[in-house]
């Protein structure tokens, strides 16, 4: 029999792609009530997995910037993301699943909507394929996806809820360089979640541009840009590559609390053009960036 996964959730946030940004989300199963003191106790949630779904499933190869990109990623923990867009600029969707017997049921966080679709797997030409029916992303019968191997694989892997951030302490860093830092923010809302935004700067070239990706949405589901910038002492120019958007604006690097460092944006063109200040929560990932 295959075991249902939706029961009432609760998030518990920290921190998204060494980005800080989201940690894992664990749902509480419901109570259950011992015999002997009736008191209630929380049973660990049981979920499906199909050890052939685990992965990294593509719609499309992708080489070039802006080239179209879709895939779902399937952790081992019963969790994953739905990420769509153009190589450059995607949304991304995280949700729960349980899948057996050739059905996945997916729940969307950030919704609560749930869906089942069929699927199998089956291998071409040495390679292998996910074919789904009923794809709850697709207005299509059947889509198909092929299993990604290799570094981008991996670096999905560890860029999602649980592997980012989790008990890592941002290393202390002096001076005004930006380069091979995250800076950015978190935000409760009263209506619930915590939202965050994060510009992941890369270390610069020797001929001073960087590469790096901002940010932004909550937990459950986020946007992320691709970006080039160039640092001159207290300038920083900014271009944003599918958009073709392009930007300096005056910038300030100083202490903060606790001796964190703080960048402020006097033209943050992330922010409407307005002034804006973000923290430096760490050193970012130098090979796992953005697959």
């Amino acid at each position: 029999m295959r075991t249902s996964m939706f029961c009432p959730s609760s998030i518990v946030a920290a921190g998204l792609c060494a980005l800080g940004l989201v940690q894992v989300v664990q749902r509480p199963a419901p109570a259950q009530t011992t015999a002997e003191t009736g008191a209630e106790v929380c049973a660990e949630p049981q979920r499906a997995v199909d050890p052939r779904l685990v992965g990294l499933w593509q719609r499309y190869e992708v080489l070039h910037e802006g080239d179209p990109l879709r895939f779902y990623f399937f952790h081992p923990d019963g969790f994953g993301i739905y990420r769509y867009g153009k190589v450059g600029l995607t949304n991304t969707h995280s949700f729960d699943y349980d899948a057996s017997q050739g059905l996945v049921d997916l729940r969307f966080r950030k919704t609560d909507r749930t869906h089942t679709a069929r699927y199998r797997i089956e291998e071409v030409d040495g390679r292998e394929w996910l074919v789904v029916t009923g794809d709850p992303r697709e207005d299509l019968p059947e889509v198909r996806y092929f299993r990604s191997t290799g570094a981008s694989a991996d670096c999905v892997g560890e860029m999602l809820p649980g592997h980012v951030l989790k008990d890592r302490e941002p290393e202390a860093a002096a001076g005004g360089s930006l380069g091979g830092r995250l800076w950015g923010e978190e935000e409760r809302y009263a209506t619930g979640g915590m939202g965050f935004a994060i510009y992941q700067l890369q270390a610069q070239a020797i001929d001073g541009r960087g590469v790096g990706w901002f940010h932004h949405g909550d937990y459950d589901q986020w946007v992320t840009e691709t970006l080039t910038y160039r640092q001159q002492g207290e300038r920083l120019a900014l271009s944003f590559t599918l958009r073709h958007e392009a930007q300096t604006t005056e910038i300030a690097v100083r202490p903060g609390q606790g001796g964190v460092r703080r960048l402020t944006l006097a033209e943050d063109p992330r922010d409407f053009w307005r002034g804006h200040t973000y923290r430096d929560m760490g050193p970012t990932f130098a090979a796992c960036s953005e697959p």
